[in-house]
């Protein structure tokens, strides 16, 4: 490690078990505020050492339920503080969390508890049509709602508090090396992975950041990202509590509601994906043209002096734009931090030259996520920072620009994919390294710079992870389509993809249709069928997974002698994409 970055860091308080988080919290934090969640009227309010309360009864009621140590509870809902005692309750209780992407659809939801084994799910009303289609699951013996109205078949929450308040069960001990969570990812044949995360992955994590970034009692985090999200279960959740700070629940994703929640709540610190970022950059600059030519021309002109100051390495914008920070509620704001895709370095500029440090950082599910971020005192927007602390990168394969895989060791390293030990050996090179499919280069100074990707995977601009292979798997499916190929393009505005497709009709069924409607079809005709049979044929994909344009390929596509696509042929094919939006 560079000894001008170690010499910036600071002490962690430790590397132990979740299941003693909320015990070390209450212990050094006491009555201090751990969350803030709006009740309708305000942000109310919730103690270290009340939470620590709320912990030990669900782990006690769990044990009481008959959880045994390592099965598997799962968790589906939206970031609440009901979500948060449930998870550090699971690990209190010596069990495993599953916690289930709330965007998911039911197919999704279903294949996670199957294929975990889940015991227990915990949820909200919010997903009780969900609940209903869950019955089936053989494994799944109940439900608990966060809410307090009844759903047929689940226990309350607040029932699952007061039984476990009066429980005196003492609890076991865990290890560092046990498996604390089961995360999983988008798959690429139609059914996503389970990544398994210990408590040495994830709390180590947890403390490298709090090592990089000086937050603690009296900051406040807002919650954002959705909880189940790795980037934010750890960088937005455990981080705030690891450090003793105070985490406030963003009311929606609107933004006015986030500028609210940060100028309520006198946030300090905020992680997000590029698409946020980049909205609020966006916001800010249509909200300053409103206001007039005279201010639109005195805000160029300061912002002309703080770039000026950049290159004489002077940071003018933290006091030349004191009063512009407090108009637009960032007044208190020290950190945004960008991950999970591309930030557009021009956002990143323009947050550093309004006195807000933005930084962005690198990883994956399976590395706890973070392997790599910006440090405050050394920003470069280019680049995802050097490797964070105890953490070693790199880079295989390299041409002859330095450019090749990434790949990672170290304490937060996965343990494998859930009962998927083909995938697992795939992933890891001989030597264990784990291969993160991603291409990049290292600086000279250690900095690593994101050069694209060796697999497949798209990114889109609100962070997420897409898959091509899964979406042509439902595609393909559809006897309208003979083929197809999954690339992404890029957004009109901003970095990260858009989900698009080259479509290869199967031509006789086609044919059928119209010669049963008495009609020779023109190319319209075939456009709009092929169009209603996508939006058909992708029903039970996420939103973010869906395909926003596409285009008739007349041809077959070009392919191996494995019979797979040749997929880099289509690249210029794909930017040629030009189709209506797939409503």
């Amino acid at each position: 490690m560079d000894k001008a970055y170690e010499s910036n860091l600071r002490e962690d308080r430790g590397i132990f078990p979740l299941s003693e988080l909320a015990d070390r919290g209450a212990a050094d934090f006491g009555d201090m505020p751990i969350m803030r969640t709006w009740n309708g009227s305000e942000y109310a309010p919730i103690t270290y050492k009340e939470f620590q309360k709320q912990v030990h009864a669900i782990a006690r009621w769990l044990l009481k339920y008959g959880i045994k140590q390592g099965e598997h509870v799962a968790i589906l809902g939206e970031n609440r503080r009901e979500w948060a005692a449930t998870y550090l309750g699971v690990q209190t209780a010596g069990a495993t969390v599953v916690p289930i992407d709330s965007m998911m659809p039911p197919a999704g939801i279903r294949h996670v508890l199957t294929d975990s084994g889940s015991r227990l799910l915990f949820t909200s009303e919010k997903f009780a049509d969900v609940i209903g289609e869950l019955a089936k699951i053989d494994t799944l013996e109940g439900t608990v709602c966060f809410d307090d109205t009844v759903t047929e078949g689940c226990t309350i929450f607040s029932k699952v508090i007061v039984e476990g308040s009066k429980l005196d069960t003492p609890f076991r001990k865990r290890d560092l090396d046990e498996i604390a969570a089961i995360l999983y990812t988008s798959g690429t044949t139609g059914h996503s992975k389970g990544v398994m995360l210990t408590h040495r992955n994830i709390v180590s994590n947890t403390a490298a950041a709090y090592q990089i970034y000086p937050i603690g009692p009296g900051d406040t985090f807002l919650s954002v990202l959705p909880v189940h999200h790795s980037f934010e279960a750890t960088a937005g959740f455990l981080l705030p509590i690891y450090s003793g700070c105070c985490i406030a629940y963003a009311i929606s994703l609107k933004s006015n509601d986030i500028i609210g929640g940060i100028r309520e709540n006198q946030v300090s610190m905020m992680v997000g994906v590029p698409l946020l970022f980049e909205k609020m950059h966006q916001g800010m600059l249509r909200g300053i043209k409103k206001k007039g030519k005279k201010t639109e021309r005195l805000f160029n002109t300061m912002y002309g002096v703080v770039s000026a100051g950049d290159m004489l390495g002077l940071n003018l914008g933290k006091k030349i734009f004191t009063s512009l920070r407090e108009k637009a509620g960032f007044g208190t704001v020290q950190f945004f931090v960008s991950g999970g895709g591309p930030l557009d370095p021009e956002t990143a500029v323009f947050f550093n030259r309004l006195g807000i440090s933005l930084m962005q950082g690198y990883g994956l599910t399976e590395t706890s996520p973070v392997t790599h971020v910006t440090p405050p005192w050394k920003v470069r927007h280019e680049c995802v920072g050097p490797a964070i602390p105890g953490v070693e990168c790199q880079i295989i394969d390299k041409n002859e620009a330095g450019i090749g895989e990434i790949c990672i060791k170290g304490p937060n390293v996965f343990q494998g994919y859930y009962k998927n030990d083909e995938a697992t050996a795939e992933t890891f090179t001989e030597d264990g390294w784990f291969k993160t499919g991603d291409l990049g280069i290292i600086h000279d100074d250690g900095y690593l710079q994101i050069t694209g990707r060796k697999k497949n995977m798209l990114v889109t601009g609100g962070g997420k992870n897409v898959y091509p292979e899964e979406i042509e798997f439902y595609l393909n499916r559809s006897k309208l389509i003979e083929e197809s190929v999954v690339l992404g393009i890029p957004r009109e505005k901003g970095l990260g993809d858009e989900v698009a497709a080259l479509i290869h009709p199967n031509y006789e069924e086609v044919d059928l249709i119209f010669e049963e409607q008495g009609k020779k079809a023109t190319e319209k005709d075939i456009y709009d069928l092929i169009k209603a049979e996508i939006k058909i044929a992708q029903k039970d994909l996420a939103d973010y997974k869906r395909i926003k344009t596409f285009r008739i390929f007349e041809d077959e596509f070009h392919k191996t002698t494995k019979r797979t696509v040749k997929r880099y042929l289509y690249t210029g094919e794909m930017l040629k994409v030009n189709g209506e939006k797939v409503k």
